[in-house]
């Protein structure tokens, strides 16, 4: 195999290589079994389709496309590995050269860990805990507010408007009345109102961090990032029974105004993000095993079919960050 390894602005490289022939072409068995067990051809069990009638079916570009992915994906790994690059995220990789009985050319383009340049963190941390925080209340008319909700979410087409009483209060849950419902709201409320106030703290911190954190933010984590913010959105508006198309239709815009839109914030969401890796890196801050164990079989039941590594990386990352804001609050 060869390969050209280039040093980019912003964090990046770009690693330009070929697998031989015989390097390629040693990948061929290995994608017409996937393709064999994903292809459906009448008269043949999945797994059991001859190979010139799975070539035939299938086309020999879709066989070597199948080829260039399992290849890459044991390749890329040992790239960064023998050449020791610290890379980061999902790389970009764009296919160079596609053909049978050819070398495969292939272009990758992944970000690295950037030098992230710490101010003095607990200075920070210790000047932003030391504002004072607003006294939380709660108004009647909030309360008031909830229970309207509540008594309208009891009515039907076909039900009396429920009077708001003793009686109403008790087919609610284990309450002994109107007052001892509104004293229950009342705390739900002043418990939503104390996890916003905590949240935002902690977001002011975070931001007079990485105001004064010198680093390169890749461009690839920032189009990633992107990435996920569409697809948030996405997920949001079909869970209310819309199509994504249409509302973007509705708003009178592109799916391409939305990234131009939210690159700025994706920006800031990756810096952020860096900042407090770097942070727990620094104090030696990391997820309790047990904990992150718990929880990632807590995630398994509601979502079987997720690879386990991923769902550890994901846990384990949650789990650190919050670690890591309890211990920039703990500087006063």
């Amino acid at each position: 195999m060869s390969l050209s390894i280039t040093k980019l602005p912003n964090a990046e490289v770009e690693i330009t290589g070929e697998l031989s022939v015989q390097e390629f072409a040693a990948y061929r068995e290995r994608a017409l079994k996937t393709l064999n067990q994903s292809v459906s051809v009448d008269g043949f069990r999945p797994g059991q389709v001859p190979e010139k009638v799975l070539e035939t079916k299938v086309g020999e570009e879709r066989i070597l496309i199948e080829m260039a992915e399992i290849a890459l994906q044991e390749t890329y790994p040992k790239i960064i590995t023998e050449n020791k690059i610290d890379a980061l995220g999902r790389p970009e990789i764009t296919l160079t050269k596609l053909a049978k009985d050819n070398p495969l050319g292939f272009k990758i383009k992944t970000a690295i860990h950037p030098e992230v340049i710490l101010p003095e963190v607990k200075k920070i941390a210790k000047e932003a805990n030391s504002k004072p925080l607003e006294e939380i209340k709660v108004e009647e008319k909030e309360v008031d507010e909830v229970l309207e909700q509540i008594r309208r979410s009891r009515m039907g087409k076909d039900k009396p408007e429920p009077e708001l009483n003793d009686d109403f209060a008790k087919t609610l849950g284990s309450f002994s009345g109107v007052a001892d419902l509104k004293e229950k709201i009342t705390g739900n409320l002043k418990l939503e109102k104390t996890a916003k106030q905590k949240d935002k703290r902690r977001m002011e911190i975070a931001e007079a961090i990485v105001k004064e954190t010198k680093l390169e933010v890749p461009h690839i984590l920032v189009e990633a990032e992107t990435d996920k913010m569409v697809d948030e959105m996405r997920g949001q508006i079909e869970q209310m029974g819309l199509k994504f198309e249409e509302y973007l239709k509705h708003l009178k815009k592109e799916e391409k105004d939305l990234r131009a839109e939210w690159q700025g914030d994706a920006e800031k969401r990756v810096r952020t993000a860096l900042v407090l890796a770097k942070i727990a890196e620094v104090e030696k801050i990391g997820a309790p095993e047990e904990e992150v164990e718990k929880e990632v079989k807590h995630l398994k039941e509601h979502y079987p079919d997720a690879p386990e590594e991923r769902l550890r990386t994901y846990i384990g990352n949650l789990l650190i960050n919050e670690y890591v804001f309890r211990f920039l609050e703990e500087q006063k």
